[in-house]
């Protein structure tokens, strides 16, 4: 069995973002302006995605960023606004490039968000996906990811989990 070694490259982190088709991103905005009704609103766009960060990754990072001197400039993603209160429900790192990202080594590797855990893995509706810019990952057929991944797989899981865990705290407020 191939097993998935990182070759250091950095595009993951250099390269982020921006990998919608404009056919995507229309769809994106579409799904999300019929939310709008619920007081749930997309105020960053589509071609403008980055890294999702949680409210708590969020935080975490930018208390990392004073004390390693960094500028980090996280954007609101996904807003819920109520009648009087605005809530902040997913983050954006806000870049192309991770300001975490020096010297081929991520400075926050261990507290990096669960997004950068799960890379170069996504989990999709239908199975396990490998997001094709990582240049080893491409190596690998859809029928050995969780073989070769196994721990980015267990992270991608997690992720969809939260994703999940938003859907339902939404539903159950909306209803």
């Amino acid at each position: 069995m191939k097993k998935f070694i990182c070759r250091r490259c950095g595009k993951c982190c250099t390269d982020i973002g921006g990998r919608f088709s404009q056919r995507e991103a229309d769809e994106i905005k579409k799904a999300f302006e019929s939310l709008e009704r619920y007081g749930i609103k997309l105020v960053l766009s589509p071609e403008e995605f980055s890294i999702p960060l949680s409210p708590e990754e969020k935080n975490r990072l930018e208390k990392l960023a004073i004390e390693l001197g960094i500028d980090f400039s996280p954007k609101p993603k996904l807003i819920l606004k109520r009648s009087n209160k605005t809530e902040i429900l997913e983050w954006d790192l806000g870049s192309r490039s991770c300001p975490f990202y020096s010297n081929h080594k991520c400075l926050v590797y261990k507290d990096r968000p669960l997004a950068c855990k799960s890379f170069p893995v996504i989990l999709k509706p239908h199975g396990f996906e490998l997001l094709d810019i990582c240049p080893e990952a491409k190596r690998f057929s859809p029928d050995e990811i969780e073989k070769a991944f196994p721990e980015e797989s267990r992270y991608a899981r997690e992720f969809s989990a939260r994703i999940m865990r938003i859907k339902k705290n939404l539903k159950d407020n909306l209803s």
